[in-house]
């Protein structure tokens, strides 16, 4: 799967959805016309006029009803749309919420609850994509899952209880894979928009319904017969509406089932890439099939976003127009072709209790031997033989595999027991992210304390200080994985606590002064990603589809990359001749900086960068992967500044197993 063409191909879905969406739109404008006409001629004739149609639709009076109609139909649709999406604005958490979703906590000691966390982490290291909160929904027997977010940073992971309960670990990865695949393909930004039009549509039948209804108590309420015509003319627009509106939301339902069955299939082969298990995807499905349960859901918002769970939340396996997925067998048949749809006897034969659960609750790394991992890593080495071709890198963003997987567990289990109960708990990881802007030099150092102590209580400075030192003392490469956990963490917080925490931060960093490539990252990557959480900051739209506008950013974006990448002037400008290569001729002339930047401008570059199509952005990155392969080693820094860069543009880079320390460190260093 190459991401940025799947980014493409989803922009264009989403633009064609859009499209057909508009026209059912436009159906319904045509529709409530006619009714209007319709009725005029009624209340006309019950008046005993005349009425010359033909003359009437040439006349200024019907085109004053023609505006009017369409003027309130789109409003109504509109109004009915900006609701639905303004509701749901907060992107995953809002949908987790309507359904009765409650958020599973970072350090929970539930072992069903503990499984599917460390299978959500494992995959989300794997992928590059910040760690999603995960829900569930503790009141469905069913087997089922949802995926849900405008984008990768504010995405969330469901599950039904039924799913914790009834799957192994195995079948759960599957699961999670193919959610984690709706994630990276862009699908979920598509069904949030099209829950909202799909709102605005239903908007119309509504009001037909209440017109319905305020006539007939009226009605019932009087004995008199003046007035019937007139009463007669507006129940009759009310039942118009209801039927227009339904028979829209028919056609616009009909339009959903069929772009979502597809996604599915889609969905399916990236989860068995990615666990590279076709049994785990298909047993998930097989148990589905055996289950008396099924993949119901039964709370009663499940309908408005049936488009975005696992399997048919009405619990059907079989097919009809308005089914959101396709029916069990066939999928399982696309994975397994052999599979003759006795799903009991899947159910008879597996154990509840797979093999990779037997080791769940200790610390014991699975499968690492493949990597040639071994004491070499601790001193911030990785496997030689690795591959140093930029093209390869670059086809890893967006498309994780089991061995991203099994790394990304491996990063996991060596984080320290302690740091690792910190970035799983709001109070220890809020601790340890100001542990981590603690100055060396005593002057500053001390002036970061008194923020402290007059922001924060006398037990959040304790623990920062005892937190410190074990944080120093870890290794490079298993500080980005724990700030990605971390930040999972801190959406626990609420609004003010966020805002509090917030403003330390920010008074932490500017303790000196200057602000250092670490904190940059800090405040630009976690800061940045809780930002968008707590409804501080946007979804970064598309507006630049082409590169030449991005040039100096490009440019001056490489020339940094280059610069920590290298220990003297010349091999970094080599590699930044070597990475501008790969770019349009009309940019080749590009010119290395050097240390000539500024963080400012470091952070307008990466926010400029950020509103580019998935198409100018894959250029980028192939341009940052010509320059961080140049020399065939890859740096800590290297990796953690390609990674951090990947993540603050939206495309989603697995770990890199660097190869080699050099002097200039990480960006935890200055």
């Amino acid at each position: 799967m190459d991401f940025f063409a799947s980014q493409e191909l989803a922009r264009r879905n989403t633009r064609k959805l859009m499209g057909l969406l508009i026209l059912t739109v436009i159906s319904l404008v045509a529709a409530v016309y006619a009714l209007v006409l319709a009725i005029f001629v009624f209340v006309a004739r019950e008046g005993e006029a005349k009425v010359d149609i033909w003359a009437f639709m040439q006349s200024s009076e019907n085109l004053q009803i023609l505006a009017v109609v369409i003027i309130g139909v789109l409003t109504i649709v509109g109004c009915g749309m900006l609701y639905k999406i303004t509701e749901l604005r907060a992107g995953g958490p809002s949908v987790a919420h309507l359904l009765g979703g409650k958020r599973i906590l970072p350090n929970t000691t539930d072992f069903a609850e503990r499984r599917l966390l460390n299978v959500v982490e494992e995959m989300a290291l794997a992928s590059g994509v910040p760690v999603p909160p995960v829900y569930v929904l503790d009141k469905e027997p069913g087997i089922n899952a949802f995926a849900a977010g405008h984008t990768i940073n504010d995405a969330v992971i469901g599950v039904n209880r039924g799913t914790l309960e009834k799957l192994n670990r195995e079948e759960l990865q599957g699961v999670v894979g193919h959610e984690f695949s709706h994630i990276l393909n862009g699908d979920m930004r598509m069904s949030l928009r099209m829950i909202g039009l799909l709102h605005g549509i239903l908007v119309i039948a509504l009001i037909g319904y209440q017109v319905i209804r305020i006539v007939g108590h009226s009605s019932s309420g009087s004995s008199s017969k003046k007035g019937d015509g007139g009463k007669a003319a507006i129940f009759a627009v009310g039942a118009g509406l209801l039927v227009i509106g339904y028979v829209g939301l028919f056609f616009a339902r009909l339009i959903k089932a069929s772009v979502s069955r597809q996604r599915e299939y889609l969905a399916d082969a990236s989860s068995v890439q990615f666990t590279r298990d076709p049994g785990a995807i298909s047993g998930a499905l097989k148990m589905i099939g055996a289950n008396h349960e099924t993949s119901k859901v039964q709370q009663s918002n499940a309908e408005t976003i049936s488009h975005m769970f696992f399997a048919n939340m009405t619990g059907s396996m079989l097919s009809n127009a308005f089914s959101t997925h396709p029916p069990l067998v066939p999928r399982i048949q696309r994975i397994e072709p052999r599979f003759d749809g006795q799903f009991n006897e899947y159910a008879k034969r597996r154990t509840w209790s797979s093999e990779s659960e037997k080791d769940e609750k200790k610390k014991k790394p699975m499968g690492f031997e493949k990597f040639g991992i071994g004491p070499r890593v601790s001193q911030g080495l990785a496997p030689m033989g690795m591959p140093f071709d930029p093209v390869v890198l670059v086809a890893t963003i967006g498309d994780p595999t089991d061995d991203d997987v099994i790394y990304s567990r491996f990063l996991i289990d060596r984080i320290p027991d302690r740091l690792e109960a910190a970035i799983r708990d709001v109070f220890l990881a809020r601790c340890l992210v100001f542990a981590t802007l603690l100055d060396e030099r005593p002057d500053i150092r001390e002036a970061q304390l008194q923020i402290l102590k007059s922001h924060e209580k006398e037990a959040t400075v304790a623990h920062a200080l005892e937190l410190e030192p074990e944080y120093d003392a870890i290794d490079m490469q298993f500080r980005l994985p724990m700030f990605e956990i971390l930040q999972s963490t801190l959406v626990g917080l609420s609004d003010k606590q966020y805002q509090g925490f917030r403003d330390t931060v920010g008074q932490l960093i500017q303790a000196d002064k200057s602000v250092s490539l670490f904190e940059f990252f800090l405040r630009h990557h976690l800061i940045g990603h809780l930002d968008r959480h707590f409804g501080k900051g946007l979804p970064h739209r598309v507006h630049f589809e082409q590169i030449d506008p991005l040039r100096e950013e490009i440019g001056l974006l490489l020339s940094i990359l280059a610069e920590f990448g290298h220990t003297d002037e010349v091999s970094a400008a080599a590699a930044f001749q070597a990475s501008i290569q790969i770019l349009p001729a009309t940019m080749r002339n590009l010119k290395y900086i050097g240390s000539r930047w500024n963080y400012p401008k470091l952070a307008d570059a990466m926010k400029k960068l950020s509103h580019a199509s998935p198409s100018v952005k894959k250029i980028f990155f192939q341009a940052a992967a010509t320059s961080i392969t140049f020399d065939h080693e890859i740096t800590v820094i290297e990796a953690e500044m390609y990674r951090a860069m990947g993540e603050s543009l939206g495309c989603p880079v697995p770990p890199i197993m660097a190869i080699k320390t050099i002097e200039r460190g990480s960006i935890n260093q200055s």
